[in-house]
């Protein structure tokens, strides 16, 4: 894929920076003069590994001298070459069309929109149309599998593509992927004009009311937001002392209070329901009740760092068709 630079005639984006020989820092500092397509599923809070307290984060604070090694992350990049030549034989096979995907060394921007940018993995120009198109590659693992069949794709992916098409004008993207090391498939995306306009309007919100005034929105109560929360306020004030007047907070303390009972209330009932369906069980290692499978089967744990130990785990297992 490291051919020539995407024609600069073509494109429709502003390069706002060439990526060739920046360090992963300098990368990032970009990244914080807007929003990038890996940002907006945060934003409209479906991205399951990231939350918009995350990317608000991420925006204001200072980027770190060092950041945590990212390997799937590494694997991905280090694929792209040669994802990049399978859609090339794909198209091929497919399209009846010999194309070169050319690599794109820039952080692009919107001409008209300078907070909307764009890292691309790829683009080629349309050997009959002359017209621009933009490649998107992906790795994922084998237990994603169910994700991306039926033409099925991750939300947050979908609306990262469109935000691209957004950023460079285009009208298609080929997403191209490879799960695990056995399949290798593309969905081609075209733009959504109706999905683009919310997400511009979203993300003009996010970027005007929280990056701009540097007011983190509200945490979403995702693993990300909590991550995220205890990194902002992880210096403690001893000894200081507030009074919350927000009729909001007394509410979140009621419903606090309120669920840590539920959940005490219901763990005993679980507990009690379990040990009921253990007296029956006995010694017995599986059992069949109406449309349940019921197992309670032993388990060792090795000895390591602790010592080696046999316990009987209980399994309950409803039946698909029957016994």
């Amino acid at each position: 894929m490291d051919k020539i630079q995407f024609p600069p005639e073509l494109t429709f984006a502003k390069k706002l920076v060439c990526t060739d020989n920046l360090s992963k820092q300098q990368w990032l500092k970009y990244r914080q003069l807007g929003v990038g397509g890996s940002d907006v599923a945060s934003i409209c809070g479906i991205n399951k590994f990231s939350s918009a307290l995350a990317c608000y984060y991420n925006k204001i604070e200072k980027v770190p001298e060092l950041e945590a090694e990212n390997l799937p992350a590494e694997i991905g990049l280090f694929l792209e070459p040669f994802i990049s030549m399978k859609f090339e034989k794909w198209f091929k096979e497919n399209e009846g069309l010999d194309i070169d995907v050319y690599k794109i060394p820039y952080i692009l921007q919107h001409p008209q929109n300078p907070i909307a940018l764009a890292n691309l993995d790829g683009g080629f120009v349309h050997p009959t149309t002359n017209e621009e198109i933009i490649v998107e590659f992906k790795t994922t693992s084998e237990r994603n599998y169910t994700n991306w069949t039926d033409e099925n794709l991750p939300d947050y992916y979908y609306l990262q593509i469109q935000w691209y098409l957004y950023v460079t004008n285009c009208k298609k993207c080929y997403l191209a992927f490879l799960i695990g090391n056995n399949l290798f498939n593309v969905t081609l995306i075209e733009r959504n004009d109706e999905v683009i306009e919310q997400l511009v309007e979203k993300v003009s919100y996010f970027w005007n009311n929280f990056v701009v005034k540097k007011l983190p929105p509200a945490p979403d109560g995702s693993a990300s937001a909590k991550e995220i929360l205890d990194l902002m306020y992880k210096d403690v004030e001893v000894g200081k002392e507030i009074v919350i007047t927000k009729p909001n907070i007394e509410v979140c303390c009621k419903n606090i209070d309120h669920i840590k009972k539920e959940i005490k209330d219901l763990g005993e009932d679980l507990a009690s329901f379990q040990q009921t369906v253990k007296a029956e069980i006995g010694t017995a290692e599986t059992a069949f009740c109406g449309d349940w499978t019921i197992t309670w089967k032993e388990q060792s744990k090795k000895e390591y760092l602790v010592p080696a130990s046999r316990c009987r785990v209980l399994r309950i297992k409803k039946n698909k068709g029957g016994i």
